[in-house]
């Protein structure tokens, strides 16, 4: 009988034990789950609080570049890699890209540049100790040092890969001036993202995270080992109104970020190049009407340069290094001559090629004003507004009679053509006359760090060419003129001959006098087809040296296109 109390009273003292420790497991089960969904909090803000960050840093960037003409971070690294890409690879990335050659790469690089920024986020709030339990509205002074140092750390990284390119502009600033404000540029931009990522980083995790608290000192517990181990904080619940109020904070501030950022690259393509760019000439007048005249640039935003705050500067080798302004440039003495220029990416046959009146001063007159050249000075680097360079060897240049020209067909240059000053070099491809000119400087040693002589363009004259014009396609039986142009830069054309029968053949054509040494000549050739049938026209020229053009076929990729022109012509 005893027996069977006392087993009863221990089956009563071991009941509150089981109960005990089914209720701990419980609670531990939802402390594991509050763990779960308080780490998932925190693992989800920093990349919140970076998404918001990159569209603060992608917002103040562009207005920068469409107020002060500062180039932006995709643009910058766009610069910096073309100047690393060889021809070739170059040339296969614009037709890769095609028929969005420019474009494409930049928004795939501005994406890039967002993706990188949320990404930060987690390391970055990592370093500020932010992933602690937050306390106070403002963030903790770690934080801040933090993204301070993060934002010398990104300026520092910045200057170093992009100070080659950093002197490009929009507004005429003078390199050293235009190099300034790129850095600074940059400073903000990079001061934009971390300033907003760590406000949002910390507001959001006072916002949303769960509140760690102790249980209450009124519960009391076994003081053991093994229930002092298992004594966790519990989660205090965050306020529904505060979590969904920040929650819609964040949702307004994506939708006002990604409509300003839209707005942005509406105003960015608008006033791009892109609606001109690669335009060939149209006309087939001696001197190429201004608006037909063809377009090639390297950018995406031409300068728009302020006259106010443009100026020329000869520097380097130079006895009396000088700037002057607009004003001064156009007092300087001056000459009017027609002059051709032609794309290096010009193939046989093609019409990036034309002709226009310039007046300008002589680069031997400009030198003289700085006191003359230095005797070791034997090469000019061309610096742009827009951060292109040329180099050349100063006797080539004297040879042709470059000049630097402030208007073409008798008005001023237009934005498109240079304005306020571009470099007129005679007898080269046209990418060797630097559009938007603002420095000139003599050195001693060949330079070829600008964006084409680094990529193995060459530099050399440019290749006799000829081309057929008409007759092409289907035409009538009878007294039929073949008529063309024929180009050798500063060798001048001597002859023109053009077969009827594939090469067999030759036939002299006849030569109307070209408007300068210096341009493109216009020939002609009567022909009365022997019978109905499929022609192959050919034509050839002969340079004032005598040298006749090759028939060599080669491709614009490096040297500029060489070869016969030819079409073919159906007689009925």
């Amino acid at each position: 009988m005893e027996t069977d109390i006392l087993r009863e009273s221990a089956s009563e003292e071991k009941r509150p034990e089981g109960e005990q420790e089914g209720q701990a497991r419980a609670s531990s089960r939802g402390r594991s789950g509050l763990r779960i969904v308080a780490g998932t909090r925190r693992a989800l803000i920093p990349l919140v609080a970076g998404l918001l960050g990159s569209l603060a840093a992608i917002l103040v960037m562009g207005v920068l570049r469409l107020t002060v003409g500062a180039p932006t971070l995709p643009e910058l690294l766009a610069e910096r890699v073309l100047l690393l890409l060889p021809a070739s690879t170059f040339v296969d990335l614009l037709v890769r890209f095609q028929p969005n050659s420019k474009s494409a790469p930049l928004g795939l690089t501005l994406l890039g540049q967002f993706a990188l920024g949320i990404m930060l986020g987690p390391a970055i709030a990592w370093a500020s100790g932010s992933l602690e339990r937050p306390q106070g509205f403002w963030p903790r002074h770690r934080a801040w040092a933090v993204a301070m140092g993060l934002v010398a750390l990104m300026e520092g990284l910045a200057l170093a890969l992009f100070w080659p390119v950093l002197d490009s502009g929009l507004v005429g600033d003078p390199p050293a001036i235009a190099r300034l404000i790129a850095s600074l540029t940059m400073l903000v931009t990079f001061l934009a993202f971390v300033m907003v990522f760590t406000l949002a980083n910390h507001w959001l995790h006072l916002a949303w995270s769960i509140q760690p608290t102790m249980p209450a000192t009124g519960q009391k517990a076994k003081q053991s080992e093994e229930s002092a181990a298992a004594v966790i904080p519990v989660g205090q619940a965050i306020s529904r109104r505060t979590a969904l109020g920040a929650a819609g904070a964040v949702v307004l501030a994506v939708a006002a970020g990604g409509l300003g950022i839209e707005q942005l690259i509406s105003g960015y393509f608008a006033r791009s190049n892109l609606s001109y760019e690669g335009m060939e000439t149209g006309d087939l007048s001696p001197i190429t009407p201004t608006q037909h005249f063809y377009v090639v640039s390297k950018n995406v935003l031409d300068p728009q340069v302020e006259i106010g705050r443009w100026q020329l500067e000869v520097t380097g080798l130079v006895n009396q290094p000088k700037t002057w302004s607009y004003a001064q440039v156009r007092a300087l003495p001056s000459e009017t001559r027609v002059v051709t220029f032609e794309c290096i990416a010009n193939h046989v046959g093609g019409h990036l090629i034309s002709t226009a009146e310039w007046k300008g001063v002589l680069l031997q007159t400009v030198l003289a004003e700085a006191g003359g050249v230095q005797p070791t000075g034997k090469y000019i680097i061309f610096t742009s507004v827009d951060g292109y360079q040329y180099s050349l060897a100063l006797a080539d240049l004297l040879e042709a009679h470059a000049f630097l020209a402030w208007q073409m067909n008798g008005e001023p240059l237009p934005q498109r053509h240079g304005f306020p000053l571009r470099a007129v070099v005679p007898g080269r491809y046209g990418e060797q006359s630097a559009k938007w000119l603002t420095r000139i400087e003599v050195v001693d040693q060949p330079y070829t760090g600008g964006l084409y002589q680094s990529q193995g363009w060459s530099s050399a004259p440019l290749h006799t060419m000829s081309r057929i014009d008409q007759p092409a396609g289907r035409v009538q039986r009878g007294a039929l003129t073949v008529a063309g142009i024929a180009f050798a830069g500063i060798r001048g054309i001597q002859q023109v001959e053009v077969s009827a029968d594939n090469g067999l053949t030759w036939h002299a054509a006849t030569l109307r006098p070209p408007l300068s040494e210096q341009s493109w000549v216009f020939w002609a050739w009567p022909w009365a087809p022997p019978g109905p049938g499929t022609y192959t026209l050919l034509a050839r020229a002969t340079d004032g040296t005598g040298a006749v053009q090759t028939e060599a076929q080669q491709g614009t990729v490096p040297a500029g296109a060489t070869g016969w022109p030819h079409v073919t012509v159906q007689v009925v």
